[in-house]
């Protein structure tokens, strides 16, 4: 029942970055004093000192970057050669190919040359053959908003109304008839084709109309309404404190699968690098149809509020540094969203408060349980509810601490050679908040996915792959959830807002859990202490671990005569209840629905099995996971409450 998906591909880019660590180390390795930089650097009393010395062994060294510039600049010339190699694609209908070409041409040309809204207008082209009808029309109406030839915009009118009749709007398809003949009077063609061309598009509007599609959308709402002080949670959630586990949420009152409990937009995220050209760089939403940044070639947006936004939180600084970056030896997309959190935090706070802020954080010795929070709330969007998050600093090894010093370090120096003024007397306080992101993110980051399939093609062109990465990000609330192998909760992405809901029935004063990785069912007990004891400097002692539960390919082939029922149900209503689970999970393989009208019998017969079957057993596993694939594969078909 588990997909092919492997939690551990996350892990890959951070494997690589690894190796890439040894550009940091290489030269102290072959001098053989490797062991005295790490004295020394343990010895200092500070974290302010370390990041001194760290920064500047690495100048002395020549491993800290000497130039920072815009390396992906528009051209229109090199737009031009990728939308003409587009246009054979269309030629050759491989709309999927061309589209991507189409993008990039966007994404390269000047803003308002001839060449941006030609590769504009050529992207509608192939997203109505590729029948993303809404983004075609958008498209479509940003290319006669930069004055696409007039002689060829009858072409976009014509687009735009065969849209139209097909999405079910004939009305609005027939009130642009008048617009689409002015402009095709304006064409540079024979009468005889003028004419053919009106009578198509008559002929059209005449047929049966198409019923309108009506996008009803299911409503995503905190269960009971917001807590009044983490607004974030749902009122039935709280947080609580205990020495073993720090800061932790626990629940108020009985909780049912399918309850949602918290609703968060992250502080911060950026994007993975496989969605650079097909997600919104500021709210992350899947955008077809987006809009460039007005200066480098890397980022896109869903429009022109997200544009300004983004440029307001870091962009107008993360634009210039961005290829340097991201080229750098070990910058993978964790750090990335590290430097992100601090471009966006002095942009928002400017530095001289951003270091007061740091300060006084650095120096408050209030109750642990209510660090972060401000004027009595913890709040997503504000800077102290990321900067006290743990970073484990004191439990991790001194060779992991130095490189992480080595990348503060890194991004100190590509800051300050693109512009950004940094005092020398403030360097050290700047250095020692980086390094705190750093492990913060570590400890903390939520990395998102979505479908790469659309109705008819998909934008994963080489992998095939159900689950393609879009934004790792640092939401304040959902990363005081601890972990547990057989997690209680579970997050799904809505358009860069993260849901989390309830995945198995949960007592009253029971503690929720995430999953930091790797499940039970899915990775055995050694596999799962080696990455969380890496990663999150912790050992688990969940009952899946104490116990040592199976695996799910032992629980699938456990005969249902050996599940231990502990009440006095009946075996018939199990069984009904169990072969219709499986009618539904047939169903949903064979691609005849995708499972979101059965939901609520999915809650209640996970719920059935959690009140009368002792765990684990298989079935459990396959309801769980199927209530996880529909949430997932039908993001498309809910809207947040007020969002």
């Amino acid at each position: 029942m588990y997909s092919g998906f492997d939690i551990m591909e996350m892990f890959k880019n951070d494997i690589l970055s690894c190796t890439n660590d040894l550009f940091y180390t290489d030269c102290f390795l072959k001098n053989e004093n490797m062991g005295e930089v790490y004295i020394a650097f343990a010895k200092l009393p500070t974290a302010r000192d370390k990041f001194l010395y760290t920064y500047n062994l690495l100048k002395k060294y020549n491993k800290l970057p000497m130039e920072c510039k815009l390396t992906n600049p528009k051209n229109n010339k090199k737009a031009r050669k990728i939308r003409e190699n587009a246009n054979f694609k269309f030629q050759n209908r491989d709309y999927v190919s061309a589209f991507c070409e189409y993008n990039k041409s966007v994404m390269t040309a000047k803003i308002d040359s001839e060449d941006y809204v030609l590769a504009v207008a050529n992207r509608s082209a192939a997203l109505y053959y590729l029948e993303e009808y809404e983004d075609c029309i958008h498209d479509i109406h940003q290319a006669l908003a930069k004055k696409y030839p007039t002689e060829l915009a009858y072409k976009l009118y014509e687009r735009e109304i065969k849209c139209l009749k097909l999405i079910g709007k004939t009305s609005q398809a027939k009130l642009k008839f008048k617009e689409f003949l002015l402009h095709l009077s304006r064409a540079l063609l024979p009468k005889e084709k003028k004419k053919d061309i009106e009578m198509q598009i008559k002929r059209l509007l005449n047929e049966t109309n198409k019923k309108e599609t009506n996008n009803k959308f299911n409503l995503i709402k905190l269960l009971g309404g917001p807590n009044k002080n983490i607004p974030a949670l749902s009122k039935f959630v709280k947080m609580k404190y205990s020495e073993s586990m720090g800061r932790c949420l626990v629940v108020s009152s009985d909780i049912n699968p399918g309850d949602v409990l918290a609703i968060e937009k992250p502080y911060a995220g950026v994007l993975r690098q496989e969605s650079y050209e097909h997600n919104c760089h500021n709210c992350f939403k899947r955008c077809l149809s987006g809009i460039p940044c007005l200066k480098c070639t890397l980022v896109i947006y869903c429009n022109e509020i997200c544009r300004e936004k983004s440029y307001k939180n870091g962009h107008k600084y993360e634009c210039s540094m961005f290829s340097t970056f991201i080229n750098w030896p070990s910058m993978g997309h964790m750090e990335h969203l590290s430097f992100y959190i601090f471009l966006k935090s002095v942009c928002n706070l400017g530095l001289e408060k951003y270091i007061a802020t740091v300060c006084a954080l650095n120096a408050e010795t209030t109750d642990p349980m209510m660090r972060g929070f401000n004027n009595g709330k913890y709040l997503s969007d504000q800077f102290c509810s990321v900067y006290t998050l743990e970073g484990n600093e004191t439990k991790r090894t001194v060779s992991d601490l130095f490189l992480r010093h080595c990348y503060a370090a890194v991004m100190v120096s590509i800051m300050t050679i693109a512009g950004l003024q940094i005092p020398d007397h403030q360097l050290g306080i700047v250095g020692e908040s980086l390094v705190h992101i750093i492990c913060a993110v570590s400890s903390n980051a939520h990395g998102i996915t979505q479908p790469p399939n659309r109705k008819t093609w998909s934008l994963d062109l080489v992998n095939d792959n159900r689950f393609m990465p879009v934004a790792s990000l640092l939401m304040p609330v959902l990363s005081l959830l601890n972990h547990h192998c057989d997690p209680n909760v579970v997050r799904h992405n809505y358009h860069g807002t993260i849901v989390l809901t309830a995945i198995q029935p949960i007592s009253k004063d029971s503690q929720l859990f995430d999953n930091y990785g790797l499940l039970y069912a899915t990775h055995p007990k050694n596999t799962r202490h080696q990455l969380l004891k890496n990663q999150y400097c912790f050992h688990c002692e969940c009952f899946p671990c104490e116990d040592n539960w199976p695996m799910y390919d032992v629980l699938s082939n456990q005969p249902k005569s050996e599940y231990k029922i502990f009440t006095d149900i009946s075996s018939d209503i199990l069984e009904k209840s169990s072969a219709k689970l499986y009618e539904i999970i047939n169903k949903i393989q064979k691609n005849e629905c995708d499972g979101l009208e059965y939901i609520q019998f999915l809650y209640s017969h996970l719920k059935l099995l959690h009140d009368n079957i002792k765990r684990p057993i298989g079935e459990y596993c396959d309801c769980q996971e199927t209530i996880k694939e529909v949430l997932y594969s039908t993001a498309n078909k809910f809207i947040i409450e007020d969002d």
